[in-house]
């Protein structure tokens, strides 16, 4: 029976080989889904059934409320400029109407304004020995990310030049709306000025994402290959009444787009049994484990039941680890789109998770295996294993 130690190695070796043979992996990319076809190959080794699903995906929408931003903040000033504030308050709300939906919910706003293509969720089960009475699902991703230009140059300024310029935004439509009952010349002038220079941060905002995608190791390749190979030591070791349900999703980066794709997929299936989703997403650090309980942006809760026994089998286990919700603004997991359709779900995460005190390593070309402290893989293999083993019965 393979220990910790092997089935972490085993996880490497698999994302070594695709990271080399492939390279970064944008969705919707032909690199992700021959990726995504190298992990079924592998599932298939041991799994009683695999599955490669595509869905289509809109290739750049999920960020593409940045570029609108900044297009309809130059736009709306103009407009005010030209003492038009009623014009000016509509193209500006419309801009923070697609950043809230598109990026603080999720939804696909204005994914048709840009390329179809075809990404790959990759599925696989281990049946138990015995009658099943509830299944898990262990989990990452296999796309990588967009580099992200602020988190290489003058990261420290990462979160003024994002929040800033969200601010701005939301300080024209104030303006705007002011505008329309006030005509004083002084406050105009200083208006004026004041959006003006506010202009110059939302500029640099077009540059926030290169077109490259970064080798995506710890974002989130290894957690794909760390639930085959923890797959791979059930199959040999049988439960008696737990499913075992490998899933590594694409489009992930893309806003979750696969996690969505697969729980529409399989809805049946995830409704069939008492279901347990059990995520992972940039692991790093030994000393930053944490679960969530809450997912995309605070609007999805998790079970903060399974988040708290999942801190407490660390602990016991000598692996530090806490518990919270994540934070706004930060972003989401795979884990908030299949506890949308009822999955008991949680995200494990090994890194600092603002985007103040994020790992410089994410979202960035030095996203490699070697910036993972092995230590953290034994940590979420020792986690998983021993929650599943303890609820087989």
């Amino acid at each position: 029976m393979k220990d910790v130690k092997d089935i972490r190695d085993g996880a490497f070796k698999l994302a070594d080989d695709i990271i080399k043979e492939l390279g970064p992996r944008l969705a919707g990319s032909e690199t992700s889904n021959k990726s995504a076809r190298i992990l079924e190959k592998s599932m298939s080794e041991f799994c009683d059934k695999t599955s490669l699903d595509e869905f289509k995906i809109h290739q750049g929408a999920f960020l593409g409320w940045i570029k609108i931003l900044v297009l309809a903040y130059i736009i709306s000033l103009i407009l005010l400029f030209y003492n038009l504030p009623i014009f000016s308050l509509l193209v500006s709300i419309g801009s923070l109407l697609i950043l809230i939906l598109q990026f603080f919910f999720y939804l696909p706003i204005i994914d048709f304004l840009y390329p179809k293509k075809t990404s790959t969720n990759v599925m696989g089960m281990i049946e138990p020995k015995k009658d099943i009475k509830q299944q898990v699902i262990i989990s990452g991703h296999h796309d990588s990310a967009r580099i992200f230009n602020f988190f290489i140059h003058q990261p420290k300024l990462y979160n003024i030049r994002v929040t800033g310029s969200i601010g701005f935004v939301i300080l024209l439509t104030l303006i705007s709306l002011i505008r329309l009952f006030v005509s004083n010349d002084l406050f105009i002038l200083i208006s004026n000025i004041l959006l003006a220079l506010g202009s110059l941060l939302i500029i640099q905002m077009w540059f926030f994402a290169s077109k490259k995608g970064t080798p995506g190791a710890g974002d989130n390749l290894i957690a794909s290959t760390m639930a085959i190979e923890i797959g791979r030591y059930f199959s040999q070791k049988a439960l008696k009444h737990t499913r075992i349900i490998i899933a590594s999703f694409d489009a992930e980066e893309e806003g979750l787009r696969g996690s969505r794709a697969f729980a529409k997929k399989y809805k049946g299936l995830l409704d069939e049994y008492p279901t347990t989703l059990l995520n992972s997403d940039c692991l790093y650090y030994k000393n930053e484990v944490f679960f969530l309980t809450s997912d995309i942006n605070g609007t999805v809760k998790l079970d903060e039941e399974l988040a708290k026994e999942l801190t407490d089998i660390a602990n016991n286990n000598n692996y530090e680890a806490t518990y919270k919700p994540i934070a706004f603004l930060t972003g989401g997991t795979d884990a908030g789109e299949l506890a949308k359709v009822g999955v008991k779900a949680t995200t494990l995460i090994a890194m600092p998770w603002s985007n103040q005190a994020r790992s410089s390593v994410y979202h960035t070309p030095n996203d490699t295996l070697d910036k993972i402290e092995k230590v953290v893989i034994d940590a979420a293999i020792t986690i998983f294993t021993h929650y599943i083993e303890k609820h087989d019965h």
